[in-house]
This record gives structure tokens, C-alpha cells and sequence, in this order.
């Protein structure tokens, strides 16, 4: 059986520098042999704390969303997302960032960190730049590059940056794939 890789991302209060920024929203899409399976975990997840003018600019989410959407703390929903990821890939764009921000909201409730859970990680980020070395390589200039459509893309979100990971990941990946033998497989 192939081993299991969920596309993740995350939006939170600012940026991982700041001890005090804290996770709003969680997003993961399991991928199995190349096809995504289904099975995903959305969560808003109330920061109990408030949510910078900047970062509001960035995903459009405010307090006020949040406790509409009775988005519950980090605590109530922890384990939910570390038994998802769990023996996984996780794929994310600038990982660092994401699992900086998971292992630092696992750690406040006592669970193991995302390395300690089984998971190896991969940077879609670090990937594009080695890839495409010295050009932009946001997740919207790859969108372009690989000519995928995010026009449901208005802001960032973090289950719609899934959804463009994944098509992404697929596209970088292609050739690689091809040339391990599995075009067949995957037609």
C-alpha cells in the first residue's frame, strides 16, 4: 500500500516569529497513488486571541467569523488533526511555516510535534525554487506556470490552497512520475 500524503495548509495571526500568532484555520486533502482520496479535515479554530488588520487583509478572517463559525480553541481539536496527519506526508508550500505553527500548537496541549507523529515533510516551496531557480515561485506564480485555475481563489484560505497544492504538487511531479513507470499506472 502507498504511503499516505495530505496536502495541508494553515492561516493564522501573523507570522511564526511571534510567539503570541496563533493557528485560525487548518486545512488537510489526503492523496493516495497520485489520486486524491476524499478525505479531508477543515477546521476554524478560535486563536482566543485578536486577529491583526494585516493578516485579516490576507485570508479575511476576523473574530467575528470565527465565533459565528463556533470555531473551537486549538485545545478541542489538536488531536483531531494529529491523528489525521499521522504516518503521513504532509506536503505543504513553505512547510516551515505550517509545521512551525502545528508542532508550536501541539506542544501548548501536550501532543508530540509533526516529525514525532510519523510524518515526513515536503516543501512545494523548496521544490519550485530548486525547479525554477531565481524567479518568483509563489503559490499563485506556479498556479500560472502550470496554467491551473484559481479563480475561486480570492483570498488565502486554507482549503482552497489545498486544492491548488495538490494540482500543483501533480504538475511538478509529473515528469519524475513519468519516468518512474507510472504514466500507465495513472492513466
Amino acid at each position: 500500500m502507498s504511503k499516505r500524503q495530505i496536502f495541508i495548509d494553515t492561516e493564522t495571526t501573523g507570522f511564526l516569529d511571534d510567539p503570541t500568532n496563533r493557528m485560525i484555520e487548518f486545512a488537510g486533502m489526503e492523496m493516495i497513488n497520485r489520486q486524491l482520496t476524499g478525505n479531508s479535515l477543515h477546521l476554524y479554530i478560535h486563536p482566543e486571541r485578536d486577529i491583526p488588520e494585516d493578516a485579516v487583509k490576507v485570508h479575511g478572517l476576523t473574530l467575528e467569523v470565527l465565533e459565528e463559525k463556533n470555531a473551537p480553541v486549538f485545545a478541542a481539536v489538536g488531536n483531531q488533526i494529529a491523528d489525521f496527519i499521522r504516518d503521513a506526508e504532509i506536503i505543504a508550500h513553505n512547510a516551515p511555516f505550517d509545521e512551525g505553527f502545528l508542532n508550536r500548537e501541539f506542544s501548548k496541549i501536550g501532543l508530540p510535534n509533526v516529525r514525532e507523529l510519523g510524518c515526513q515533510v515536503t516543501d512545494t516551496l523548496a521544490m519550485a525554487r530548486e525547479m525554477f531557480p531565481g524567479q518568483k515561485n509563489s503559490l499563485d506564480v506556479l498556479c500560472n506556470r502550470f496554467s491551473i485555475d484559481r479563480s475561486k481563489r480570492v483570498l488565502h484560505g486554507a482549503l482552497i490552497d489545498c486544492e491548488l497544492l495538490a494540482d500543483v504538487y501533480l504538475a511538478m511531479t509529473r515528469q519524475q512520475f513519468d519516468l518512474m513507470g507510472g504514466a500507465n499506472e495513472e492513466s
